[in-house]
């Protein structure tokens, strides 16, 4: 399925520059996607197969097209009044555990294709926190190999570093293996006046795993 997820963002930017949540990003984003294209059928929080407990965030139909589409919303403290209404981000921290669930997002969407052959995937991530698109200062982090900086190519085997504590990677020990390659190209989505007013997306279509 060929949907530009990208220039629909550029339009729901101009109606919804910052959102709640992630929660608020999935249903707006959905609105969107039917207000644009009526004809398709668009499901939130679709299960997945058993014995698999996850769900895709959005699931996309056209017929007998799929794509499948994971969000991430990784924020920074911030409160902002947008049009008079009232915004209190929450900071979800931990950068080193939210860049390993960003790219254990593109593991998975890598195997829901290799499991639907014909479908299409892709993982959708909008940040108002630089250190996603700027990198680590510290070339010895214990979450380099999660790096999301611009410009980075991420594939193969990614794994903690030796000197990650058990706390760091609890829940999320096992590596991640990456089929595919895939770069890491931070767009503009809106600015907000105030601190940590920027967002940016990152956009990575998913091959097939």
């Amino acid at each position: 399925m060929n949907l530009d997820i990208p220039e629909l963002l550029t339009d729901l930017a101009a109606r919804r520059p910052v959102f709640h949540s992630e929660a608020d990003l999935q249903h707006e984003l959905a609105w969107h996607l039917r207000e644009v294209h009526p004809d398709l059928q668009v499901r939130l929080e679709y299960p997945l197969a058993r014995p698999s407990n996850a769900a895709i965030d959005i699931l996309v139909r056209n017929g007998g097209q799929e794509m499948a589409l994971e969000l991430k919303y990784l924020c920074q403290r911030v409160e902002y009044q947008v049009d008079g209404e009232p915004f209190a981000l929450k900071p979800q921290g931990a950068q080193d555990t939210r860049r390993y669930d960003v790219l254990k997002d593109i593991m998975r969407m890598e195997q829901f294709r290799a499991s639907r052959p014909g479908a299409s995937a892709a993982v959708l991530v909008l940040s108002n926190d630089p250190s996603y698109w700027r990198g680590r200062k510290s070339a010895g982090a214990s979450d380099v190999a999660f790096e999301l900086r611009e410009g980075r190519t991420v594939t193969g085997i990614l794994d903690w570093a030796d000197h990650a504590g058990p706390g760091t990677k609890r829940g999320r020990e096992a590596s991640i293996v990456l089929k595919g390659a895939y770069a890491m190209n931070w767009r503009d989505y809106s600015r907000i006046d105030g601190r940590f007013g920027q967002f940016r997306f990152l956009y990575i279509p998913v091959a097939s795993g």
